[in-house]
C-alpha cells in the first residue's frame, strides 16, 4: 500500500540532507580529535636542565675620562674646562678612535659655597651661604675596540689623556661587541649537556630516549661588563707619566636550557 503522507521527493531529499549532516558531524569529530592529539604532549617524557659555559676575552673596553676645573668666575671656569676637554678629545681621535665611539656623557658647572656658622638671633642674610667660586666638570666616554688582541691603544689613551689635560679617569669596564654569538655557543653546549644528561637518566631507568619534545631557556642573561671602578690616575704637574699595563682577563658566558624528551 503506497504511503501518501509525504511526497516521495520530499522523503528522498530529507534522507539525503540527513546523510550530509551525519557526515559533517563525523568529519568535525575527527578534526577535533586530531587537534587534541596534535597539541598533547606524549605521555612518557623526561625533562632535564643543563648549563653551557663559554669563556672569552672581552674585545671592547669602555673608559670614562673627565676634566674638573675650578676658579673664581663661572665664565673662566667654563672656558678653561672646554679648552682642556677639546684637547683631550683631539688626542683621543689621533689614536684612531672614531667619532661614534666618543660620547660626552656628563657636563656640569656649579657654584662652590661657603656656609657660615649660624649665629642665633643674627639677621637671616648673615647666615646665608656665600659663593666663593665655581667648579666645572665634563666626562667623555670612550669605546676602544679590539682590546682582546692589542691593548696598546687603550694604554696610550689612559696615559696620554691625562697628559692632554684630563684629571679624572673614573673607571674602566670590559664587555663584548657581539655577545649574541657567544650566547648562542653557550646555548648549544647547554642543549648538548642536557641530551647527555637525559641519556644517562634514561639508561639508568631502563628506558630509550626519543626525540626532543620542547626546549626552553631559563635564567638567560647578557653578560654584564665588569669594571675597574677605582680612578686610574690624576693628571697635572710635570711628574713623569707611566702608562698602565691593562689586562682584560676573561669572562664566562653561561646559558641554562630546559629540554623535554620522549622516552619509551
Amino acid at each position: 500500500m503506497e504511503n501518501n503522507l509525504l511526497p516521495k521527493w520530499l522523503v528522498n531529499g530529507l534522507g539525503a540532507l540527513l546523510m550530509v549532516f551525519v557526515a559533517f558531524l563525523i568529519v568535525q569529530q575527527i578534526y577535533n580529535f586530531n587537534q587534541v592529539v596534535k597539541n598533547q604532549k606524549p605521555a612518557n617524557t623526561i625533562t632535564v636542565s643543563a648549563d653551557g659555559k663559554v669563556s672569552a676575552v672581552p674585545d671592547l673596553a669602555v673608559v670614562n675620562i673627565g676634566v674638573m676645573t675650578q676658579g673664581a668666575a663661572a665664565t673662566d671656569v667654563k672656558n678653561q674646562n672646554n679648552d682642556k676637554v677639546n684637547k683631550v678629545i683631539a688626542f683621543i681621535k689621533q689614536q684612531g678612535i672614531a667619532d661614534g665611539d666618543i660620547t660626552t656623557s656628563q657636563i656640569s658647572l656649579y657654584p662652590q659655597q661657603s656656609y657660615p656658622v649660624v649665629v642665633p638671633g643674627a639677621a637671616e642674610a648673615n647666615n646665608a651661604p656665600k659663593i666663593i667660586g665655581y667648579q666645572g666638570d665634563q666626562t667623555v666616554t670612550v669605546k676602544v675596540h679590539g682590546v682582546n688582541k692589542d691593548q696598546s691603544v687603550l694604554e696610550k689613551i689612559l696615559d696620554g689623556a691625562v697628559n692632554a689635560g684630563a684629571n679624572e679617569v673614573q673607571g674602566l669596564s670590559f664587555a663584548f661587541n657581539d655577545p649574541n654569538a657567544l650566547q648562542q655557543q653557550a646555548r648549544k653546549l647547554a642543549i648538548d649537556n642536557a641530551k647527555t644528561k637525559a641519556q644517562e637518566l634514561a639508561k639508568e631507568a631502563g628506558l630509550n630516549l626519543g626525540k626532543v619534545v620542547s626546549i626552553s631557556e631559563s635564567n638567560a642573561a647578557t653578560p654584564l661588563p665588569y669594571a675597574l671602578n677605582a680612578p686610574l690616575g690624576m693628571g697635572g704637574g710635570a711628574a713623569k707619566s707611566i702608562a698602565p699595563d691593562i689586562q682584560p682577563g676573561s669572562q664566562d658566558i653561561t646559558e641554562s636550557m630546559s629540554v623535554t624528551f620522549e622516552v619509551q
